[in-house]
Protein backbone atom coordinates (compact mmCIF):
# COMPACT_ATOMS: atom_id res chain seq x y z
CA UNK A 1 0.00 0.00 0.00
CA UNK A 2 1.56 3.35 -1.13
CA UNK A 3 0.73 6.65 1.36
CA UNK A 4 1.68 10.02 0.23
CA UNK A 5 4.02 11.77 2.41
CA UNK A 6 4.55 14.85 0.31
CA UNK A 7 3.25 17.58 2.19
CA UNK A 8 2.46 19.63 -0.91
CA UNK A 9 -1.13 21.14 -1.25
CA UNK A 10 -1.06 19.33 -4.39
CA UNK A 11 0.82 16.06 -5.32
CA UNK A 12 1.48 14.51 -8.28
CA UNK A 13 1.21 10.55 -8.76
CA UNK A 14 2.16 8.03 -10.90
CA UNK A 15 0.86 4.40 -9.98
CA UNK A 16 1.22 1.17 -11.54
CA UNK A 17 -1.73 -1.21 -12.34
CA UNK A 18 -3.23 -2.63 -9.32
CA UNK A 19 -1.22 -0.51 -7.20
CA UNK A 20 -3.67 0.33 -3.52
CA UNK A 21 -2.97 4.07 -2.39
CA UNK A 22 -4.13 5.10 0.89
CA UNK A 23 -4.99 8.44 2.55
CA UNK A 24 -5.70 9.28 5.80
CA UNK A 25 -8.77 11.21 7.23
CA UNK A 26 -7.84 14.77 8.80
CA UNK A 27 -7.90 16.90 5.49
CA UNK A 28 -10.20 17.49 2.26
CA UNK A 29 -8.93 15.91 -0.25
CA UNK A 30 -10.01 16.19 -4.73
CA UNK A 31 -8.89 12.94 -6.04
CA UNK A 32 -8.31 13.58 -9.94
CA UNK A 33 -7.24 11.04 -13.06
CA UNK A 34 -5.61 12.66 -15.36
CA UNK A 35 -4.69 9.07 -17.04
CA UNK A 36 -5.86 5.63 -16.45
CA UNK A 37 -8.45 4.54 -14.10
CA UNK A 38 -8.99 4.01 -10.01
CA UNK A 39 -11.43 2.52 -7.87
CA UNK A 40 -12.38 4.10 -4.53
CA UNK A 41 -12.66 0.93 -2.04
CA UNK A 42 -14.65 3.22 0.45
CA UNK A 43 -16.78 4.37 -1.42
CA UNK A 44 -16.94 1.84 -4.28
CA UNK A 45 -17.03 4.62 -7.19
CA UNK A 46 -14.98 4.28 -10.66
CA UNK A 47 -12.60 7.65 -11.34
CA UNK A 48 -11.89 7.73 -14.78
CA UNK A 49 -9.40 9.32 -16.65
CA UNK A 50 -10.02 12.96 -16.64
CA UNK A 51 -12.79 12.98 -13.99
CA UNK A 52 -12.15 14.02 -10.45
CA UNK A 53 -13.78 13.12 -7.16
CA UNK A 54 -14.14 15.13 -3.47
CA UNK A 55 -13.73 13.41 -0.26
CA UNK A 56 -13.86 15.31 3.17
CA UNK A 57 -11.70 15.76 5.83
CA UNK A 58 -13.96 12.70 7.88
CA UNK A 59 -13.24 10.37 5.30
CA UNK A 60 -10.00 7.72 5.33
CA UNK A 61 -9.48 7.23 1.33
CA UNK A 62 -8.23 4.19 -0.05
CA UNK A 63 -7.75 3.86 -3.73
CA UNK A 64 -6.82 0.73 -6.67
CA UNK A 65 -5.33 1.32 -10.01
CA UNK A 66 -7.23 -0.48 -12.30
CA UNK A 67 -4.88 0.54 -14.94
CA UNK A 68 -1.77 2.51 -15.37
CA UNK A 69 -2.64 5.52 -13.55
CA UNK A 70 -1.26 9.34 -13.59
CA UNK A 71 -3.16 10.91 -10.58
CA UNK A 72 -3.51 13.99 -9.20
CA UNK A 73 -4.36 15.20 -5.26
CA UNK A 74 -5.22 18.20 -4.11
CA UNK A 75 -6.07 18.66 -0.50
CA UNK A 76 -6.88 21.20 2.03
CA UNK A 77 -8.01 22.57 5.27
CA UNK A 78 -11.17 23.64 6.51
CA UNK A 79 -9.18 27.02 7.43
CA UNK A 80 -7.69 27.40 3.64
CA UNK A 81 -8.10 29.88 0.48
CA UNK A 82 -9.80 27.36 -1.34
CA UNK A 83 -12.75 27.36 1.30
CA UNK A 84 -12.81 30.76 1.19
CA UNK A 85 -13.76 31.18 -1.83
CA UNK A 86 -15.74 27.79 -1.94
CA UNK A 87 -18.04 29.12 1.35
CA UNK A 88 -20.82 31.26 -0.79
CA UNK A 89 -21.57 28.34 -2.50
CA UNK A 90 -23.30 27.31 0.63
CA UNK A 91 -25.12 30.18 1.49
CA UNK A 92 -28.10 28.70 0.08
CA UNK A 93 -28.15 24.72 -1.47
CA UNK A 94 -30.95 22.56 -2.72
CA UNK A 95 -31.45 18.75 -1.98
CA UNK A 96 -28.56 17.26 -3.38
CA UNK A 97 -28.07 13.43 -3.77
CA UNK A 98 -26.69 11.21 -1.18
CA UNK A 99 -24.24 9.61 -3.30
CA UNK A 100 -20.23 10.81 -3.99
CA UNK A 101 -20.56 12.86 -7.40
CA UNK A 102 -17.46 12.04 -10.09
CA UNK A 103 -16.48 16.25 -12.11
CA UNK A 104 -15.26 16.09 -15.35
CA UNK A 105 -12.02 17.89 -16.01
CA UNK A 106 -11.75 20.55 -18.22
CA UNK A 107 -9.05 22.01 -20.10
CA UNK A 108 -8.59 25.23 -17.64
CA UNK A 109 -7.80 22.62 -14.91
CA UNK A 110 -5.47 20.47 -17.11
CA UNK A 111 -3.73 24.14 -18.10
CA UNK A 112 -3.87 24.82 -14.16
CA UNK A 113 -2.43 21.82 -13.13
CA UNK A 114 0.57 21.80 -15.65
CA UNK A 115 1.90 25.57 -14.28
CA UNK A 116 2.26 23.87 -11.02
CA UNK A 117 3.71 20.79 -12.34
CA UNK A 118 6.40 23.26 -13.91
CA UNK A 119 6.99 24.97 -10.56
CA UNK A 120 7.45 21.80 -8.26
CA UNK A 121 9.67 20.65 -11.21
CA UNK A 122 11.72 23.66 -11.08
CA UNK A 123 11.99 23.59 -7.36
CA UNK A 124 9.97 26.35 -6.34
CA UNK A 125 9.06 25.71 -3.09
CA UNK A 126 6.77 28.59 -0.91
CA UNK A 127 4.04 27.75 1.45
CA UNK A 128 2.38 31.21 0.51
CA UNK A 129 2.65 30.35 -3.04
CA UNK A 130 0.87 26.98 -2.40
CA UNK A 131 -1.86 28.65 -0.62
CA UNK A 132 -2.07 31.07 -4.08
CA UNK A 133 -2.30 28.29 -6.01
CA UNK A 134 -5.31 26.51 -4.08
CA UNK A 135 -7.03 29.95 -3.96
CA UNK A 136 -6.86 29.98 -7.88
CA UNK A 137 -7.98 26.59 -8.33
CA UNK A 138 -11.18 27.62 -6.35
CA UNK A 139 -11.53 30.74 -8.62
CA UNK A 140 -11.15 28.43 -11.82
CA UNK A 141 -13.91 25.94 -10.31
CA UNK A 142 -16.14 28.94 -9.46
CA UNK A 143 -15.78 30.54 -12.51
CA UNK A 144 -16.10 27.48 -15.26
CA UNK A 145 -18.50 25.27 -13.71
CA UNK A 146 -22.29 25.44 -12.68
CA UNK A 147 -22.72 26.77 -9.29
CA UNK A 148 -25.40 23.69 -8.68
CA UNK A 149 -22.58 21.61 -10.09
CA UNK A 150 -20.19 22.84 -7.64
CA UNK A 151 -22.92 22.32 -4.48
CA UNK A 152 -23.42 19.01 -5.34
CA UNK A 153 -19.53 17.93 -5.58
CA UNK A 154 -18.73 19.62 -2.67
CA UNK A 155 -22.18 18.38 -0.81
CA UNK A 156 -20.04 16.40 2.09
CA UNK A 157 -18.04 19.63 2.88
CA UNK A 158 -19.31 20.95 6.76
CA UNK A 159 -22.22 23.76 5.43
CA UNK A 160 -22.49 25.36 8.84
CA UNK A 161 -18.77 25.24 9.30
CA UNK A 162 -18.04 27.06 5.73
CA UNK A 163 -20.30 29.63 6.26
CA UNK A 164 -19.07 30.34 10.03
CA UNK A 165 -15.51 30.14 8.10
CA UNK A 166 -16.78 32.83 5.61
CA UNK A 167 -17.77 35.19 8.26
CA UNK A 168 -15.00 35.17 9.95
CA UNK A 169 -12.98 36.10 6.81
CA UNK A 170 -15.24 39.08 6.28
CA UNK A 171 -15.27 40.29 9.91
CA UNK A 172 -11.47 39.68 11.20
CA UNK A 173 -10.44 42.23 8.02
CA UNK A 174 -10.79 45.39 10.51
CA UNK A 175 -10.85 43.20 14.21
CA UNK A 176 -7.26 43.11 16.05
CA UNK A 177 -8.29 40.43 19.10
CA UNK A 178 -10.07 37.40 18.96
CA UNK A 179 -12.26 39.05 21.64
CA UNK A 180 -13.63 41.87 19.31
CA UNK A 181 -14.26 39.14 16.77
CA UNK A 182 -16.24 37.46 19.17
CA UNK A 183 -18.40 40.40 20.18
CA UNK A 184 -18.86 40.94 15.97
CA UNK A 185 -20.44 37.49 15.61
CA UNK A 186 -22.68 38.08 18.47
CA UNK A 187 -20.44 34.76 20.69
CA UNK A 188 -19.50 34.78 24.06
CA UNK A 189 -15.47 34.39 24.17
CA UNK A 190 -15.39 31.01 25.88
CA UNK A 191 -18.39 29.85 23.04
CA UNK A 192 -16.61 31.23 20.15
CA UNK A 193 -13.44 29.88 21.03
CA UNK A 194 -15.08 26.59 20.86
CA UNK A 195 -17.24 27.30 18.07
CA UNK A 196 -13.35 28.30 16.24
CA UNK A 197 -11.47 25.32 17.27
CA UNK A 198 -14.30 22.31 15.52
CA UNK A 199 -14.31 24.51 12.41
CA UNK A 200 -10.81 25.60 11.92
CA UNK A 201 -8.83 22.82 13.74
CA UNK A 202 -7.02 25.54 15.61
CA UNK A 203 -7.76 28.25 18.24
CA UNK A 204 -8.51 31.50 17.01
CA UNK A 205 -5.55 33.66 18.40
CA UNK A 206 -3.33 30.89 16.40
CA UNK A 207 -5.22 31.73 13.42
CA UNK A 208 -5.21 35.51 13.94
CA UNK A 209 -1.75 35.51 14.24
CA UNK A 210 -1.39 33.21 11.38
CA UNK A 211 -3.62 35.17 9.27
CA UNK A 212 -1.81 38.66 9.72
CA UNK A 213 1.49 36.88 9.21
CA UNK A 214 -0.10 36.25 6.07
CA UNK A 215 -1.58 39.29 4.92
CA UNK A 216 1.95 41.07 5.92
CA UNK A 217 3.81 38.65 3.27
CA UNK A 218 1.36 39.50 0.96
CA UNK A 219 1.51 43.14 1.40
CA UNK A 220 5.48 43.24 0.87
CA UNK A 221 5.54 41.02 -1.79
CA UNK A 222 2.89 42.06 -3.78
CA UNK A 223 1.88 45.87 -3.20
CA UNK A 224 4.62 49.03 -4.14
CA UNK A 225 3.10 50.18 -0.70
CA UNK A 226 6.05 51.33 1.42
CA UNK A 227 7.51 49.28 4.64
CA UNK A 228 6.30 52.04 6.13
CA UNK A 229 2.98 51.81 4.72
CA UNK A 230 2.50 48.42 5.35
CA UNK A 231 3.52 48.56 8.66
CA UNK A 232 1.26 51.65 9.62
CA UNK A 233 -1.64 49.55 7.38
CA UNK A 234 -1.44 46.83 9.63
CA UNK A 235 -1.57 48.77 13.25
CA UNK A 236 1.77 48.02 14.52
CA UNK A 237 3.30 50.64 16.86
CA UNK A 238 6.52 51.20 15.38
CA UNK A 239 8.72 50.13 12.26
CA UNK A 240 10.68 48.45 15.02
CA UNK A 241 7.75 46.10 15.83
CA UNK A 242 6.78 45.85 12.47
CA UNK A 243 10.25 44.26 12.15
CA UNK A 244 10.16 42.23 15.10
CA UNK A 245 6.79 40.52 14.00
CA UNK A 246 8.21 39.60 10.69
CA UNK A 247 11.52 37.75 12.03
CA UNK A 248 9.13 35.99 14.59
CA UNK A 249 6.73 35.23 11.67
CA UNK A 250 8.41 35.23 8.31
CA UNK A 251 11.72 33.84 9.38
CA UNK A 252 13.42 37.56 8.15
CA UNK A 253 13.08 41.38 7.89
CA UNK A 254 10.73 42.88 5.72
CA UNK A 255 13.49 44.10 3.46
CA UNK A 256 14.94 40.75 3.17
CA UNK A 257 11.56 39.40 2.61
CA UNK A 258 11.06 41.64 -0.30
CA UNK A 259 14.44 41.40 -1.95
CA UNK A 260 14.00 38.03 -1.82
CA UNK A 261 10.74 37.78 -3.49
CA UNK A 262 12.36 40.04 -6.44
CA UNK A 263 14.63 37.77 -6.76
CA UNK A 264 12.19 34.73 -7.23
CA UNK A 265 10.13 36.24 -9.56
CA UNK A 266 13.58 36.47 -11.94
CA UNK A 267 13.39 32.99 -12.24
CA UNK A 268 12.86 31.50 -15.96
CA UNK A 269 10.69 28.87 -16.08
CA UNK A 270 11.16 26.53 -18.90
CA UNK A 271 8.71 23.82 -20.59
CA UNK A 272 8.84 20.52 -19.54
CA UNK A 273 10.62 18.50 -21.91
CA UNK A 274 8.39 16.04 -21.68
CA UNK A 275 5.31 16.61 -20.22
CA UNK A 276 1.95 14.17 -19.68
CA UNK A 277 -0.48 14.61 -22.62
CA UNK A 278 -3.39 14.63 -20.36
CA UNK A 279 -2.39 17.59 -18.56
CA UNK A 280 -1.34 19.89 -22.01
CA UNK A 281 -5.31 18.66 -23.87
Amino acid sequence: MIKADNDKPIVFLDLEQGKEWCFPSGENKIILVAQGKVCCNSSGIEIPSSKMAFYSFRDEVSLTTEDESNIVLIRFANRSGLCDILSPLFRSIGTTADNYTVLPVKSVVNNFLQTVKVYQDSRINDSYLDDLKLREFGYILRSFYPETVLQNFFKFLPNQDMVFIEQVGIHSRNIRSVRQLAQVMNYSYSGFNKRFRRAFGMSAYTWMKDNKAKQVFRDICLTSMSLKQISTSHKFATLSHFNEFCHRNLGSSPSQIRRKNKEFNRVELRPLKQQNPSLTQ
